[in-house]
């Protein structure tokens, strides 16, 4: 199994998060802690083609995502600067470019099966709603029981992640695995914790390297585990002093790649 380059995606700005948008969309959020801004960005997951180009709001900052949804993207702003508590929805349209409705009056909780799950805060607990998420319409009023809403969360993350795969730490008793890691040891060292995700004779791998000057390389791999040979490599940070979490990912047969924080590359596998 080989990689191939497919595309690269980068506005040299900090990559904040990257968020699965379903119908074969990914979302990339990126903040400039300089100037205070927030920019929201949307690329055909296969292709990387733009779709939606450092898209923001009158509010520069202090705002982010809820979810994606057929299309749309639900935001929230902030209670208060600074403060974690989120307050409106703001629903935009990915396609049309648009605004499609607004809130100040509830607070996003999760979308599914075409209805969108909200409440507003009393001064005891909550009160759950229903809307219409193309419209933001009222639907109905669900009460202060929160059970009737509890297992949604977890059918809408798998609906989120499906097709996604996340690397695992590295169990030296597996022992085919650990015996590869050890080599690497001898030309090597490595510190802190390795990740890893196998496909088939295919190893990927992150894991942070120590410097003759103290500092960390945090390095991708490749490797055949048939002929225990390093196929690819990629420095992804480079000169740093901590460790550097979540670094790549698998959706389907593609690999993304974080680089320096602000670099977004995405490999596809072949036989």
């Amino acid at each position: 199994m080989k990689l191939h380059n497919n595309y690269s995606f980068t506005h040299k700005r900090l990559i904040w998060r990257i968020i699965p948008g379903g119908d074969e969309k990914l979302v990339i959020e990126e903040r400039d802690p300089g100037t205070r801004e927030v920019f929201f960005n949307c690329i055909n997951l296969s292709t990387g083609k733009v779709l939606l180009d450092s898209l923001q709001f009158e509010e520069k900052f202090w705002i982010g995502i809820e979810d994606i949804y057929k299309g749309i993207i639900f935001f929230h702003k902030y209670h208060k600067p600074d403060m974690p508590w989120h307050s409106d929805i703001i629903a935009y349209d990915i396609s049309s470019k648009k605004e499609l409705w607004k809130s100040d009056e509830y607070i996003f909780l999760l979308v599914y099966d075409d209805f969108l799950y909200c409440y507003k805060n009393k001064y005891e607990g909550r009160i759950y709603f229903k809307l219409n998420y193309k419209t933001g319409k009222l639907i109905s009023e669900l009460g202060e029981d929160s059970k009737i809403i509890a297992g949604l969360k977890e059918l809408r993350d798998a609906e989120i992640y499906n097709g996604y795969t996340f690397p695992e730490t590295l169990n030296y008793s597996k022992e085919e695995i650990a015996t590869i890691f050890e080599e690497i040891k001898l030309k090597e060292v490595i510190s802190g914790k390795i990740d890893y995700l196998r496909i088939n004779d295919l190893l990927l791998t992150s894991y942070h390297r120590m410097m003759d000057d103290g500092k960390l390389q945090n390095c991708f791999k490749a490797l055949d585990i048939r002929l225990k040979k390093v196929i690819f490599e990629e420095i992804l940070n480079k000169d740093i002093t901590n460790y550097i979490p979540d670094s790549f990912f698998l959706i389907n047969d593609l690999v993304f790649l974080l680089k320096e924080k602000e670099n977004l590359l995405v490999f596809f596998i072949t036989d």
